[in-house]
C-alpha cells in the first residue's frame, strides 16, 4: 500500500507534506532552494515558513518605534505651539510702538514671556568701541535707570564678537571678572548681537536670570527676530536725531544769512551811495577842476555806482534763499504783462519785438517768478545784434512728466554751449564790463528761483544765432526752500 502510495505521487509529480531541504540539479551543478511547499493544488508555487516568535517580536519593535515616533511629534507640536505663542505675545506688545516705549515694552515682554528677570537693550557708545550703555533695562517688574559698563571680560564681548552667547547656568564661572554678574546675581546669559545695514554689530538685546535657563531650545531664535526689529529702530531715531541737528543747523544758517542780508542792505549800501552822491556834486560844482582831478572823480563814481549794483543783485540773490513766502497760483501771462511794462523805457529804446500768446497759471512765489522774467528778458534785450532789434518769443508747452516748459527765445549774440554751466555762476560773465553792463549775477538768481520751485533750467545757443532759455516748472511745486 505504501509502495503504491509513493509511486502515485511519484508519477503525479506530488511531495510529502512535511517540508524538507531540497537541491535542483542543474545541467552544470547543485543549487540548494530554499525550505518551501508545494500546493498539491498548483504546481510550483512555493511556501515559505516563518517563525512566530520572530514575527511578534518585529511587531513589537513596530509598536516601539511608532510610539516613539508619535511622542516625539508631540513634542515637537507642543514646542512650536508654544514658539508660537511667545512670539504672539511679544509682537502684540511691541508691534503699534516706536521709540523708547517700543524697546520698553520689547524687553518687559521678553522677560515676562521667557520666565526671567533681566532683560536689556545696549549700544556701543560713539567713541567708545569698548562701552556699552543700555538703551532699555528692565529688572524684575519694572524699567530701570539705563546704566554704562566696560565690555572687557563680560559676556557681551562676546555677543559685540558677533556671536550668539549662551550660557544656561554657572555664567559667573566663564567670566569671574564682570563685578555686575555677582552684584545681581545672574547665573544664566543668553544674548544676541543687534547688527547694522553693513551687517557690524553694534549693540545687544540679551535676557538674564537668578536661575538655569531650562527650555531654551528657541529662545534665541526669538531674540534674532526682535533683533532684526531693534536694528532698525535704533538706526530709524539716529537718522532721526541727525536730521533734527542738522535742521538745527541749516535754522541758523538761515538766521545768519537773514542777518547779512539785513547788514548788507544798511551798513553796505549807506557808505557806497554817500560815495556815489558827494562825487556827483564834486562834478557838477566846481566847473574849475583840473581834466585829470575830473577824470579820477567819474571814475570813482563809475565804481560806487557798479559796487551798488554789485550790491543789489546780491541781495537779491540772498533774498531767493531767505525768503518765505507761502507760494500761490500765478498767471504768467498777466506777469510778463507786468514785466514788459516795467521795462518799457529799455523795450523802446532798443526797438525790441516780444511775442507771447497762450501761457499756464503755475504755483509759486510771484515775487521770485517776476524777478526770473525780468532777467530773461533783459538779458534777450542786452544781449542783441548790433544794429538789429531784439526780437524775443515766449511760448510754453507740457512735456512728457506733465510739467510746464516755458522757453524765452531770442535771436542775438548767442554764446559757445561749452560755457553754459559756467553762466550760471554767481559773478561769472563770458563779456567784459567794457561790452556789456552787468555784475554777472542775472541768471545764478534765476537758477536759484527755479531750484526754489522744484524746477530747472536748460539752454541752447549758438554763436550769432541766438540763444534759448527753458524753464520746467513742475504742476505742483514744493513748499519754497530754505
Amino acid at each position: 500500500m505504501n509502495s503504491k502510495g509513493a509511486k502515485f505521487r511519484k508519477n503525479h509529480g506530488l511531495f510529502p507534506r512535511n517540508p524538507g531541504i531540497h537541491h535542483r540539479r542543474s545541467e552544470k551543478s547543485f543549487v540548494p532552494s530554499a525550505l518551501f511547499a508545494l500546493s498539491p493544488y498548483k504546481k510550483n508555487t512555493a511556501h515559505y515558513t516563518v517563525s512566530r516568535n520572530s514575527s511578534m517580536k518585529r511587531f513589537n519593535l513596530l509598536i516601539a518605534e511608532s510610539s516613539r515616533n508619535q511622542k516625539s511629534l508631540q513634542q515637537s507640536e507642543e514646542k512650536l505651539r508654544l514658539f508660537n505663542h511667545q512670539l504672539s505675545c511679544i509682537t502684540q506688545s511691541t508691534s503699534s510702538v516706536i521709540g523708547n516705549e517700543y524697546f520698553n515694552n520689547l524687553v518687559q515682554s521678553l522677560a515676562s514671556v521667557f520666565g526671567m528677570r533681566y532683560a536689556f537693550i545696549g549700544k556701543i557708545e560713539k567713541g567708545s568701541p569698548k562701552t556699552l550703555r543700555t538703551v532699555a533695562l528692565w529688572d524684575k517688574n519694572k524699567i530701570i535707570e539705563n546704566l554704562t559698563f566696560i565690555l572687557k571680560d563680560t559676556p557681551c564681548e562676546k555677543v559685540i564678537d558677533q556671536e550668539t552667547s549662551f550660557y544656561p547656568q554657572n555664567v559667573q564661572t566663564y567670566f569671574p571678572y564682570d563685578q555686575c554678574l555677582v552684584d545681581w546675581g545672574i547665573h544664566s546669559y543668553l544674548g544676541v548681537p543687534l547688527l547694522n545695514l553693513e551687517k557690524q554689530p553694534f549693540g545687544v538685546l540679551s535676557v538674564m536670570d537668578e536661575k538655569p535657563i531650562e527650555d531654551f531650545d528657541h529662545y534665541h531664535s526669538i531674540l534674532n527676530i526682535f533683533a532684526a526689529r531693534c536694528s532698525s529702530e535704533i538706526e530709524r531715531m539716529d537718522a532721526e536725531a541727525q536730521l533734527k541737528l542738522k535742521t538745527r543747523e541749516l535754522e541758523k544758517s538761515h538766521l545768519a544769512m537773514k542777518d547779512f542780508v539785513s547788514i548788507a542792505s544798511h551798513d553796505l549800501q549807506e557808505p557806497v551811495r554817500k560815495i556815489a552822491i558827494f562825487g556827483s556834486r564834486l562834478i557838477e560844482k566846481e566847473d574849475s577842476l583840473k581834466p585829470e582831478i575830473r577824470e579820477y572823480l567819474e571814475r570813482m563814481q563809475k565804481s560806487a555806482l557798479r559796487m551798488q549794483d554789485l550790491i543789489n543783485d546780491l541781495l537779491l540773490f540772498s533774498r531767493t534763499s531767505t525768503q518765505t513766502e507761502p507760494f500761490r497760483k500765478i498767471d504768467l501771462k498777466v506777469v510778463l504783462k507786468e514785466v514788459t511794462a516795467d521795462l518799457e523805457v529799455l523795450i523802446n529804446k532798443s526797438e525790441a519785438k516780444i511775442q507771447f500768446s497762450s501761457l499756464p497759471t503755475i504755483e509759486g512765489n510771484p515775487s521770485q517768478i517776476r524777478q526770473l522774467f525780468q532777467s530773461f528778458l533783459s538779458n534777450a534785450i542786452k544781449f542783441h545784434e548790433v544794429g538789429k532789434p531784439p526780437k524775443i518769443e515766449i511760448k510754453s508747452r507740457l512735456n512728457k512728466q506733465s510739467g510746464w516748459e516755458i522757453s524765452i527765445k531770442d535771436q542775438g549774440i548767442g554764446f559757445n554751449e561749452k560755457y553754459k554751466d559756467r553762466i550760471f555762476r554767481p559773478f561769472e560773465r563770458l563779456h567784459g564790463r567794457n561790452e556789456y553792463e552787468g555784475t554777472g549775477m542775472g541768471l545764478a538768481i534765476c537758477q536759484k528761483i527755479a531750484e526754489n520751485h522744484g524746477g530747472a533750467i536748460s539752454v541752447k545757443s549758438q554763436p550769432g544765432k541766438g540763444t534759448c532759455f527753458s524753464v520746467i516748472f513742475p504742476q505742483k511745486s514744493p513748499s519754497l526752500k530754505l
